[in-house]
Formats: C-alpha cells, structure tokens, sequence
C-alpha cells in the first residue's frame, strides 16, 4: 500500500466522483481508477460503489477514510520532523482536541512565538483515543487532552469548565436564562461519538443524566464538536456540551447553564515522563497561566 494511493482515495471519497478527483489531483481518470481497483484488491474490500452516475462510500470505505486521514497527516508530521532534526531547527509538536484550540491557544501561542521566534511550532488536531498514542510514538511532545490518562504519562488539569445545554435557536427553552433538566426529557439528544471525544466525556454526560432522568438516547452521534454544534442547529435536537463552545456555536443555536448544578470536565495538559525542553517547560508554564486567568475571568 503505497501512501499515493492513499491520498487517491480520500480524493474520489471527498468528491465522489472520479472525474473531479482526477481534476484535482491532476492525473488522468484511467489511472485514478487503477489504483483504486489495486487498493481495494490489496485490502480485499470494496471501498466504493460504482455506477455510471453516482460514486458512494461502501461501509468499510467509511471506515478507512477516517484511518486514511489519520495516515496521511502522521506521515507528513514524521517528514517534517525528519527535516527539523537534519536541519537541527527546534521544534514543537502539539496535539489537540477543540476545547485548547479556542481557550488556550490564543493565550498561550503568542507568547510562545514571542519567546522563541524561530521555533517551529507544528499542531495537530487528533480526537481523544489518538491523542495518548501520538505521545506514546513521539509524533506529538505535548497533548492537550481529556483524561484518564495512563499513569507512565505526566498531566496536569490546565482548564475545568461545566457542561452547557445546547439548544436550536428559537426553541422554547432559549427564552430561559438558565434550563432545567427535566425540561429536556423528552428532546432528541445530539451526542459525540465517543471514538473521537473519548469515553471520558460521554461517561460524564450519561452518568449525570441518568442522576436527573434523562436518558440521553442519542438520535445523532457527531464525530466533531461543530458537527455536533451543526446538527443541534438543524433542529434535530439538543446537545450536553462544555462551556468552550459557547465562543465557537453559529448563530442557529444558543447555549444555556442548567438550573441544577452540571457536571464538569477538564482538559488536561499531558506529557511523556523525562527530560523536558526549553521551549515545552515554557509552553506548560503559560498553560498554566491561561488556566488561572480563565479561573478568574469565570
């Protein structure tokens, strides 16, 4: 399997249609469709169907594009690190999941620049189960993360936030400044999928709804927060979501605190146990100093 054909078929799965995907990647549509006839006889699946009109994604299709990405973006980080030692340039791999993106980042990412002009900064959007993993394989130095985390890892809470109801705008319930839960009981519930938000957190969403009755039968499970945040807005239900996303919810939604007191949910700031650079022990200073700032701005 060559990473090539890799990059071929995310092309034909994203515009589901040889001819566009072809355009794209600028190669001929004859060899296009050869190398994804040679994919799925290496993989021994069919991962497209095909007719002379429509091009869809086959269940196991769905599920490889998802590792392909994968794939693919840790092929690129390995490259770029590769480059960054030959060229002895300094360097600092950061993973992710959305809730660092808009409370820590902004704080801490200009500082950090600041301090270290020529340092060169790669970040990594993972879900949740990958996170542990890229630190594990040394694709990232640090993950910004939900726990639990592995005892041999080292962490640090770095921001606790509560859990917020997300409703579609012009639901009964966005006249109240805050939502009782039992208003929800009968709702639709738009939930994450726990293979990229973590089982942590749909644990914690479930186990306090179970405490007030709610059963939180998911009719919807998102595989990303603005997924989640865009479902909610289409009016097919409600979401139980931390208070980040207030900065980064459309128009088409609004978000409540509850009567009763929520739950809440850290991030975690996660490195491997040893030796630490310069520039990592900076960047887990000024996280630490993004979460006390948030604790008193909240």
């Amino acid at each position: 399997m060559e990473l090539r054909q890799l990059r071929y078929f995310i092309a034909v799965a994203e515009e589901l249609s040889f001819t566009r995907a072809a355009t794209r990647l600028h190669i001929a549509q004859p060899s296009l469709s050869q190398q994804i006839q040679a994919l799925e006889q290496e993989l021994t699946v069919s991962l497209l169907e095909r007719s002379k009109r429509h091009v869809q994604l086959t269940t196991a299709g769905v599920a490889f594009l998802e590792e392909a990405r994968l794939t693919l973006k840790y092929a690129d980080l390995a490259l770029k690190s590769a480059r960054a030692a030959a060229g002895r340039v300094a360097s600092l791999s950061i993973g992710f999941v959305p809730a660092a993106e808009v409370r820590i980042f902004p704080l801490v990412l200009p500082q950090l620049r600041m301090n270290f002009p020529n340092l060169n900064i790669e970040l990594h959007s993972l879900p949740t189960p990958h996170l542990e993993t890229a630190l594990r394989e040394h694709q990232v130095d640090l993950a910004f993360m939900r726990g639990p985390v592995s005892e041999d890892l080292q962490s640090e809470i770095v921001l606790n936030e509560p859990f917020l109801a997300v409703l579609p705008l012009g639901h009964p319930l966005c006249e109240l400044e805050s939502i009782p839960v039992s208003a929800l009981a009968n709702e639709n519930f738009v939930g994450m999928n726990p293979e990229y938000a973590g089982d942590h957190m749909c644990k914690v969403v479930a186990d306090w709804g179970d405490q007030n009755g709610l059963t939180c039968d998911h009719i919807h499970r998102a595989s990303n927060v603005l997924l989640d945040i865009n479902l909610v807005g289409m009016g097919l239900g409600y979401s139980i979501l931390p208070a980040y996303v207030t900065e980064i919810a459309s128009r088409s939604v609004c978000c409540r605190p509850f009567d009763e007191p929520a739950p809440t949910i850290d991030l975690l700031a996660v490195t491997r146990s040893g030796a630490r650079s310069e520039q990592l022990n900076t960047l887990l200073t000024l996280a630490r100093n993004a979460s006390f700032e948030h604790c008193h701005a909240n």
